[in-house]
């Protein structure tokens, strides 16, 4: 590792070859319903689901491809800690929102790889956002705008007193090495 330019540890070889099925998304009327559910408490609220998004979200964005779509990020309502990490050829982008509503949307986090191969994906600790509702989007550099990736949710187990889950990503559709744009999403018990 250079000293000049240190970059994060990220143990990358876990996300390779991992079983991908095409995710259904949610639509606007289901993506509603559970975010009611979740304000009401249930016990299965908390966590991520894919969900659909509209053209002038992705317009306002640069976003363009075929696996267009956000994560929807259900936490509890307390501090959040969101931590990034890539290793991918292409730049990646992981943009985190408030809302897909194009004129609502107010920006949390839009980090990007500082060159390709590098594992750095914000900042090394990560940051720290009020939990509740938000999105992210997990996408590569192509020319002026950025192309979608698919993305696997994980809900990792319970460590050291936090509780979240994983979002790994890939921008090839013929392989599944899920670690080019990956946010971990967790918060305290």
């Amino acid at each position: 590792m250079s000293k000049r330019f240190p970059v994060p540890e990220f143990e990358r070889l876990q996300y390779k070859n991992l079983p991908w099925l095409a995710p259904t998304l949610l639509d606007e009327a289901a993506r509603i319903k559970r975010l009611g559910n979740h304000g009401a408490g249930s016990k299965d609220a908390p966590g991520a689901v894919p969900v659909a998004m509209g053209d002038e979200f992705c317009a306002k964005f640069g976003l363009q491809g075929p696996q267009r779509h956000a994560v929807a990020c259900l936490t509890p309502a307390r501090d959040v800690t969101l931590v990034g990490r890539s290793y991918a050829w292409p730049i990646q982008r992981a943009l985190i929102v408030t809302s897909l509503d194009a004129d609502k949307a107010r920006v949390l986090a839009d980090w990007t790889t500082p060159r390709p191969m590098n594992t750095r994906l914000g900042p090394e600790q990560g940051i720290v956002i009020p939990g509740g509702e938000f999105y992210l989007v997990c996408a590569h550099r192509y020319g002026d705008h950025w192309i979608f990736n698919r993305t696997l949710i994980q809900t990792p187990t319970q460590a050291a007193g936090r509780s979240g889950f994983y979002v790994a990503s890939s921008t090839e559709d013929h392989n599944d090495d899920f670690h080019a744009c990956n946010v971990a999403v967790t918060w305290g018990n």
